[in-house]
């Protein structure tokens, strides 16, 4: 006797087997590759840099039957765009500039639903860019205030790296300006990587890089040796 398709069969039966998809909520890994980075596994919500396009992979029993992917207004996702193996599916995301920030949720829809749609959380996040620093020259050993400006910057935290100690943003910043007070603990040219604290840090693009808001030249900080050593 021929079997009949998954999709055909009455949804009652489809619960007691087991094979609904949607039925048991169960998405079984998350991992996002930003363009031109490497696949980083998500554990608690997908970070979406407002922006910066990413391909999303997600694996699941029975994920590849889903009908269609929503992640909010203006990211849903048709079933054409949607690259399909066993307990496996992948799909660009492309959220705009604009996306309004904070907490969303990724849905993945299935023709049938008895328990409702896949959910997993979803943050979108500042795609921050550090243009500048006052100022450029600082004494290594010593504490010192650090104003950083840049574009989309707020909300910023520093990802702490060997060259500093004791990095803390001060009040009052704003999404162009940043106030960070810290130690070099040795001598060097140095870039100080911000973050949107709400969100996990932007993977960086080469292991060579921290991560984070993109640092460009005119915001590394030069350390010299520290003040009263006679060294220039």
């Amino acid at each position: 006797m021929r079997r009949r398709p998954a999709a055909l069969l009455p949804a009652a039966l489809l619960l007691l087997l087991g094979t609904a998809p949607g039925a048991s909520g169960a998405i079984d890994r998350v991992a996002v590759q930003l363009e031109g980075g490497h696949p980083v596994e998500v554990f608690r919500a997908l970070p979406l840099y407002r922006g910066v396009s990413c391909r999303v992979t997600v694996q699941g029993a029975s994920v590849e039957m889903c009908r269609r992917i929503e992640a909010g207004p203006g990211l849903e996702v048709p079933a054409s765009a949607i690259r399909r193996s066993p307990g496996r599916i992948s799909f660009d995301l492309a959220p705009p500039p604009g996306l309004p920030l904070g907490p969303r949720e990724l849905r993945i829809r299935y023709e049938i639903e008895l328990a409702g749609p896949d959910v997993f959380p979803v943050r979108v996040l500042r795609n921050g860019k550090v243009t500048g620093v006052e100022p450029r020259r600082v004494a290594a050993g010593r504490p010192v205030v650090l104003t950083f400006s840049g574009v989309e910057i707020g909300n910023a935290e520093v990802l702490a790296t060997s060259e500093f100690r004791g990095a803390r943003v001060l009040p009052g910043g704003s999404e162009t300006s940043c106030r960070v007070e810290l130690t070099f603990v040795r001598e060097g040219t140095f870039r100080v990587p911000l973050y949107d604290r709400a969100g996990v840090p932007r993977p960086a693009p080469s292991p060579a890089e921290p991560g984070g808001y993109l640092v460009e030249s005119g915001a590394f900080v030069e350390v010299g040796p520290p003040e009263g050593t006679g060294r220039p």
